[in-house]
């Protein structure tokens, strides 16, 4: 079976986000299961689950992974083990939920003293995007990226934490990542005395603590 890049990607730009030591992952919208992959054969993490909404992907996650169930994350989540993981990954599927803080308050009771949400999320002032709207004038939906056509959330370095807050968790590390190095965005970044500094990132990589 041919699997879309979309669901193949090993997100090795989100392993320095893995605390050290950690054992136990759930990996929230898991896809193929290329990135538990990658935490199990880089030794980030000793046992990763997943959920996993595409049955064609799930099927193909399970001979990557621990375990994967299939199905509605917000039906899956709170059938999963109390206090049972270290991490809990949401890379790139907050943004397409109704209510991304309702996915993180069913997440919170599944994770183990001291285990954080990990997650990455896109930014909607990435330069590209912004370029696209106020200067062509076009907001055109797309198949993957910032204008995904099945994108239910839009998200900033600004508003990020306030939907984790909404969450019960605090955000640790908000970082930006995978940056646009264009002159064009240089050039204006300079000229607004770095007002854009944010729009450089494509992503935002995140590491959250659960609130008592």
């Amino acid at each position: 079976m041919s699997l879309p890049d979309y669901y193949t990607r090993p997100r090795e730009d989100i392993l320095p986000y893995i605390p050290a030591g950690t054992n136990r992952v759930l990996d929230v919208g898991c896809g193929a299961g290329f990135f538990g992959e990658t935490m199990l054969r880089t030794g980030a993490a000793q046992e990763v689950w997943g959920i996993e909404y595409v049955p064609e992907m799930a099927e193909a996650a399970r001979s990557r992974l621990t375990r994967v169930e299939t199905g509605d994350a917000m039906q899956i989540l709170p059938t999963m083990p109390h206090g049972h993981f270290d991490v809990i990954s949401f890379t790139d599927v907050l943004e397409h939920l109704a209510w991304p803080d309702e996915a993180l308050k069913l997440a919170k009771p599944l994770l183990a003293p001291g285990g954080v949400v990990v997650a990455s999320l896109p930014n909607v002032r990435y330069f590209n995007a912004l370029w696209e709207i106020v200067w062509l004038g076009e907001f055109r939906y797309q198949d993957e990226g910032i204008f995904d056509r099945t994108h239910l959330r839009f998200f900033t370095q600004k508003t990020i934490p306030e939907w984790f807050e909404r969450g019960g968790f605090q955000v640790r590390t908000l970082v930006g990542i995978n940056p646009n190095p264009g002159r064009k965005f240089n050039l204006l970044n300079r000229l607004l005395l770095r007002k854009l500094e944010d729009c450089r990132w494509l992503q935002f990589a995140i590491v959250a603590d659960p609130k008592p």
